[in-house]
């Protein structure tokens, strides 16, 4: 599930040192990007929904130097993985990402999820914590709703039409590009408009989020990013992750940052990375922001 864009992106990517390779799993082939940098610790990175590793291109080449070696699956369903037999639904989306970093992760990792992606980080580093050394989540999904929250929330990705396609840019944009927002509304309307996507939401239900014991019980340091634009997922979902996240949990309220914020501010995010990553080495003994503040081990911040 690829458009013509992101395959070029795709080649470009491949371009400047990251290659492409697949996994097999229960559920079916798992394909992911690799790339390998000069820092001291593995990095794994899982994307939201309908998205794709490609997506997170820019992210992902200004991370690899801080890194020793960067993973960024396509879940199935998405990119370059095809759909599993009998369609997708939650259970082989978990069951395919726990197969894939189970053999992917030979050391402890460091994981970003963003959307849901951020409640699959969650999940696996709750279910296999000896896997990952540090946790980060940008605008994580997976707080639990009740039935009718969820169907709203839902509906943001029901895309019939262009003027829905509209919509949902302005949503997961803080402010959406004025040059490019017909054409990623026309791209959303039929990627959401596939069978597959459209089935995959309708089958999400309460039961598929994230439990309170799951979150408590992360060990890793976890930092959580969260703009202050968000329009997709509720303030009560933050509001959650505020009040079950482990006492050594950091959050973080960024500006001009939306749902897909590490397109709209790759830099600082790619920054604030290389400081987590820094301080998980050991070489610094507190985690700073981009604009140099220090945090102890709990915090609810806003960074600029």
């Amino acid at each position: 599930m690829l458009s013509l864009p992101e395959r070029i992106a795709g080649r470009a990517l491949q371009a400047t040192g990251f290659a492409r390779d697949k996994v097999r799993t229960e559920v079916g082939e798992v394909h992911y990007l690799r790339g390998e940098g000069n820092g001291e610790l593995p990095f794994v990175l899982l994307h939201g929904l309908s998205a794709n590793a490609i997506a997170y291109g820019d992210l992902c080449r200004r991370i690899l130097p801080s890194v020793s070696s960067l993973i960024a699956p396509d879940m199935p369903g998405h990119g370059y993985s095809p759909v599993p037999h009998g369609g997708l639904d939650a259970n082989k989306m978990t069951e395919a990402m726990f197969e894939t970093l189970d053999q992917l992760i030979d050391r402890p990792a460091v994981l970003l999820g963003n959307s849901m992606g951020g409640m699959a980080a969650v999940r696996y580093a709750a279910a296999r914590p000896h896997k990952v050394r540090g946790l980060l989540l940008v605008s994580p999904g997976g707080a639990p709703m009740d039935p009718l929250s969820l169907d709203r929330m839902l509906s943001i990705f029901r895309i019939k039409s262009h003027r829905d396609g509209l919509r949902f840019v302005d949503r997961i944009f803080a402010k959406a590009p004025t040059l490019m927002r017909h054409a990623i509304a026309q791209g959303s309307k039929q990627r959401f408009a596939d069978p597959v996507m459209s089935g995959f939401i309708e089958s999400i239900s309460s039961h598929d989020l994230l439990r309170e014991d799951e979150v408590a019980s992360l060990r890793m340091p976890t930092l959580l990013v969260w703009g202050r634009d968000e329009k997709v997922l509720p303030p009560a979902n933050l509001a959650w992750f505020a009040e079950h996240l482990p006492e050594h949990g950091i959050i973080e309220r960024w500006q001009d940052f939306g749902h897909i914020g590490f397109m709209e501010r790759p830099a600082a995010l790619a920054r604030r990375v290389e400081l987590f990553m820094r301080e998980l080495a050991g070489r610094d003994s507190h985690i700073r922001t981009p604009q140099g503040r220090a945090f102890g081990l709990r915090g609810l911040a806003p960074v600029g």
